[in-house]
């Protein structure tokens, strides 16, 4: 990122609201409309979620990572992970850095089509199996005659094996 923008550069370029949103304080001498507005759009990335973008000297930054630099005075070297799961939420306290593993484990939904709640499947007896990986570790939680059985048993070894990030 340094290759674009210094980070110290950012304070005298945007004004940071509570809510996340960024402010244009300075603009090149071809954007003055610019000047005083609201910074970039959302834009959706290769699956369809929407994140905001701002353009920088020609190039798209996420602005999640620019109130990211702007609070700590650094660019992240990970991810930037929504606590909340909201890609359009770029709250400071909604933020924090994170690793592309750490960045998966908040998932809230499978990405495929099933019926079965993540980290569930039905096998053919008819029960149910639970399993979760972590660091590239499978885990069996055990098979289970009802669902919400199974379920229980994921969401509590996620929250063990994810902690704050689940």
């Amino acid at each position: 990122m340094s290759a674009v923008l210094d980070s110290a550069q950012l304070p005298g370029m945007f004004k940071l609201n509570p809510d996340g949103s960024l402010v244009w304080l300075s603009v090149s001498k071809y954007h003055l409309e610019k000047l005083g507005r609201l910074a970039g759009s959302p834009v959706p990335n290769r699956s369809g979620k929407k994140y905001w973008s701002v353009s920088i000297n020609g190039r798209k930054i996420k602005r999640s990572r620019i109130v990211f630099a702007l609070i700590h005075g650094r660019w992240p070297s990970g991810q930037i992970d929504h606590i909340n799961g909201n890609s359009l939420d770029d709250r400071p306290s909604n933020l924090r850095e994170a690793t592309q593993t750490q960045n998966a484990w908040n998932h809230k939904k499978r990405t495929k089509r099933s019926p079965m709640p993540m980290g569930v499947r039905q096998i053919p007896s008819g029960r149910y199996l639970a399993r979760i990986a972590c660091n590239k570790t499978k885990y069996a939680l055990g098979i289970f005659d009802d669902v919400r059985d199974a379920e229980a048993a994921y969401q509590s070894a996620r929250h063990r094996l994810f902690g704050e990030f689940a």
